[in-house]
């Protein structure tokens, strides 16, 4: 009998992105080339592969290739008791955790099979619950059951940490983006007549979208020419009407859903890339944040806990206060006016994007650790403990 192997997802359309794959055609997710020829390499290998998507609009299942099935959940909201109802009733050898579900994670620690939490997810709300909850997902993290946890990036990784995660265990995790520093040229100046300020994400008040709306009205009122280009789905009829609210509606183009590559292209084309998370949201370093880096564009971002160990004020970054309007587009003006700065921010993209280079390459990682098991040296050599004992041999 083949080895089953389960995959739980929080969302995602992976047939529509094996199709992709397959037919060479642009992805809308800069990730999603990387899960297709993973699964499809883990088919290959006569397993038997069962991917389930949590957040779907319907319930379906189907087969892209031999060897391979994807389940839609139809879940629509973080509550719903899907992926754990999936975990128990298809048994599995391995079980691929890729969502920070506490009780998909509990299910795992307490079943037979081997099971790998792959996370891309920090914890920064305040107060006595949010206190529990750390302390509830360090201790389920911690279980023996689990050799590796995964994290998205070091900081995020580093987080977990400091959550008490035993470091011989974490690793963290990165895709590959599909451009690099070396092909985009450092920039010395924002726009002269209009600043484009541009945005790429959900459309929603955690990832301060709000704030931003706020910011770009302020900077109209200071007579600032500013344009803002917002890429991403979500509340978008809600934003809009708040722009109308600040009469500032035309200044701002709502793109809706993009493929990656339109998002390079508008990174690239941009004045300043702005992320401006607030700190409650539960986001790990997120991807775009690396797209924008590889653009050399440069960036003005929230205080988030996440982004401030790689991007750093005045250096790689201009760092606004969350949730602060004023301070987002005190942030942004400074950026754009200050050539010596803005010049800087760009040319040290080098910096950040060698800051983001202690990972493990995601595919690498769940391929050999399912192929090879606990004792995979890829995953040994590259947890966070690995990494300190290197760094102290080398003093």
């Amino acid at each position: 009998m083949k080895e089953r192997v389960n995959f739980y997802f929080f969302a995602g359309d992976f047939v529509e992105a094996i199709r992709r794959y397959r037919e060479g055609e642009a992805q809308v997710y800069a990730t999603h080339n990387e899960v297709a020829r993973l699964l499809l390499d883990l088919a290959a290998e006569k397993l038997d592969i069962r991917v389930f998507s949590f957040i779907t609009p319907t319930q379906k299942s189907s087969s892209p290739a031999e060897g391979l099935t994807v389940t839609d959940l139809g879940a629509s909201k973080y509550s719903d008791p899907h992926a754990v109802q999936a975990f128990h009733h298809y048994p599995a050898d391995t079980s691929i955790l890729h969502m920070p579900d506490p009780k998909l994670l509990h299910a795992g620690a307490s079943d037979r099979s081997r099971g790998f939490p792959i996370l891309a997810n920090s914890y920064n709300r305040r107060g006595i619950r949010a206190s529990l909850e750390r302390r509830r997902i360090a201790s389920v993290l911690n279980n023996p059951k689990f050799r590796f946890v995964s994290n998205h990036c070091p900081p995020a990784t580093e987080h977990l940490a400091n959550l008490g995660v035993d470091r011989r265990k974490l690793v963290a995790w990165n895709i590959p983006v599909s451009t690099s520093l070396a092909t985009a040229s450092a920039k010395s100046t924002g726009g002269q007549d209009e600043i484009h300020l541009a945005y790429a994400g959900s459309v929603n008040e955690e990832k301060g979208v709000g704030d931003l709306i706020g910011a770009v009205a302020r900077l109209v009122d200071k007579g600032v020419n500013v344009r803002c280009s917002i890429a991403g789905n979500g509340t978008i009829d809600h934003y809009r009407d708040l722009a109308k609210q600040k009469g500032i509606a035309d200044r701002l183009d709502f793109l809706g859903l993009v493929s990656n590559d339109q998002v390079r292209t508008l990174f690239s084309s941009a004045d300043v890339i702005v992320v401006p998370s607030r700190r409650v949201y539960t986001e790990g370093f997120p991807l775009v944040l690396i797209e924008a880096i590889a653009s050399r564009t440069p960036i003005v971002c929230s205080d988030h806990p996440m982004f401030v160990p790689i991007m750093r004020d005045g250096v790689t970054a201009s760092v606004a206060a969350n949730a602060n309007p004023r301070s987002l587009a005190a942030a942004i003006r400074r950026t754009v006016s200050d050539t010596l700065l803005y010049a800087t921010l760009s040319r040290n993209a080098d910096i950040s994007w060698a800051d983001l280079q202690a990972t493990a390459d995601w595919r690498t990682m769940i391929f050999d650790w399912v192929t090879q098991g606990d004792e995979a040296p890829y995953l040994l050599a590259r947890t966070l403990a690995a990494f300190d004992d290197r760094k102290s041999g080398a003093h």
